[in-house]
């Protein structure tokens, strides 16, 4: 029954995923389809089974994942269609066996888990793979570079005694890292050479339109637009953590 609505669900985050980080933008019909194909299949399956708790099921979970995801939108956590897509995935997908705890809450856990680590990787490998950040995160460290391996060095000893302490002695790195990542996700481009989907600096997360364009070609000569991480593959991560693991409760019951 369930095994339907999880291909489709998968299918489509997973096109979503990648379209994000080729183009840096949502594909638009992915959310309308989740959500159409979402109401018809438990409309229909309610109507066979003679039992609607399907169909409402669906729209409670649906209105749910999409309060909760234009919520983390509006503190500008991820863009408008990363929110409209986790609504989808909740009326095609508004349940799943094993997941110890209840699945809309489990679900949302564990993207948030998935969401961490994904961000962790993402931006490690950005810095690596910019040659730009890379430099300035160089030029950062130098700067302070005493204080920040005396600092490091201390916790290494005091972790013999408290071992949580060595991790706590790389947070001075880590957070001038990000601090560079974040500056260098930023950059200022000529009116001119705007795409759609390019969003800008201290704005909502949304993607540029034609329209919006042509106005800022005709106010300004430049912008600076920011570069974010492209979340929208955490979905289909998600989704096969939860179905073939049980998300993190499944793990630790196995541990």
């Amino acid at each position: 029954m369930i095994e339907i609505p999880f291909l489709i669900t998968l299918s489509l985050t997973l096109f979503a995923g990648i379209y994000d980080l080729k183009t840096s933008d949502v594909f638009e019909e992915i959310p309308a389809l989740l959500i159409s194909f979402g109401l018809f299949y438990w409309f229909i399956f309610s109507l066979i089974s003679k039992n609607f708790s399907y169909f409402f099921n669906s729209v409670f979970t649906g209105l749910l994942f999409l309060s909760v995801g234009l919520l983390f939108y509006k503190d500008k956590i991820w863009g408008d269609g990363d929110a409209w897509i986790l609504g989808g995935i909740g009326f095609l997908l508004p349940y799943l066996p094993n997941t110890f705890i209840p699945y809309p809450v489990s679900f949302l856990f564990n993207l948030l888990i998935v969401s961490g680590i994904y961000s962790i990787i993402y931006i490690l490998i950005l810095g690596i793979l910019n040659k730009k950040i890379r430099e300035n995160f160089v030029l950062k460290f130098k700067k302070h570079s005493a204080i920040y391996l005396g600092f490091l060095i201390t916790c290494i000893f005091i972790s013999i005694y408290i071992p949580f302490m060595f991790m706590i002695g790389f947070l001075p790195l880590i957070y001038i890292y990000a601090k560079v990542v974040e500056k260098g996700m930023k950059k200022k481009i000529k009116t001119s050479e705007l795409k759609e989907g390019y969003v800008l600096a201290g704005k909502e997360i949304t993607g540029l339109r034609k329209k919006e364009i042509e106005k800022l070609r005709v106010e300004r000569k430049f912008v600076e637009i920011q570069e974010g991480i492209r979340f929208t593959l955490v979905f289909p991560i998600t989704l096969l953590f939860l179905y073939f693991f049980g998300g993190i409760f499944g793990v630790l019951s196995i541990m």
